[in-house]
């Protein structure tokens, strides 16, 4: 009866501690979009065109991050957004969930769309990634 007891409480402190690292582990959106400087950009000045770019995102501490770096290809028509791929990692381009997230951007024709929960830092990043497409197109 003994061991039962003492499994039980190592049981309940374990989960009680799993639970306080996942939610430790949680991101403020909005403060960490601002963090990594995550603006909607106009397109009225950037050419129509098919453009690349990569980022490299930090996570804020004690947050761990599938992704870090994406690479996306952002094509640009009569200043809207037309269609975001997703380049890299390989993974990231069959994944439902993300071109989802690109999807977002295309119909509402805005960055500041809300990022993936429990993958807030790859989201940011993809984000990221677009914004800086476009904003090195910028005439």
């Amino acid at each position: 009866m003994k061991t039962h007891g003492v499994r039980l409480v190592i049981g309940v402190l374990f989960v009680a501690t799993v639970s306080l690292v996942l939610s430790a582990c949680k991101v403020d959106k909005a403060a960490f979009a601002k963090q990594v400087g995550l603006e909607d950009v106009s397109l009225a000045s950037v050419p129509d065109g098919a453009y690349e770019a990569s980022y490299d995102i930090q996570p804020p501490a004690g947050v761990m991050a599938a992704n870090k770096h994406v690479r996306v290809r952002v094509t640009v028509a009569d200043g809207r957004y037309q269609k975001i791929e997703l380049l890299e990692p390989a993974s990231l381009s069959s994944n439902k969930t993300f071109t989802a997230l690109t999807a977002r951007v295309v119909e509402s024709q805005k960055l500041s769309v809300d990022a993936i929960s429990s993958a807030t830092v790859t989201s940011m990043a993809v984000l990221k990634a677009v914004q800086g497409a476009v904003t090195a197109q910028k005439n």
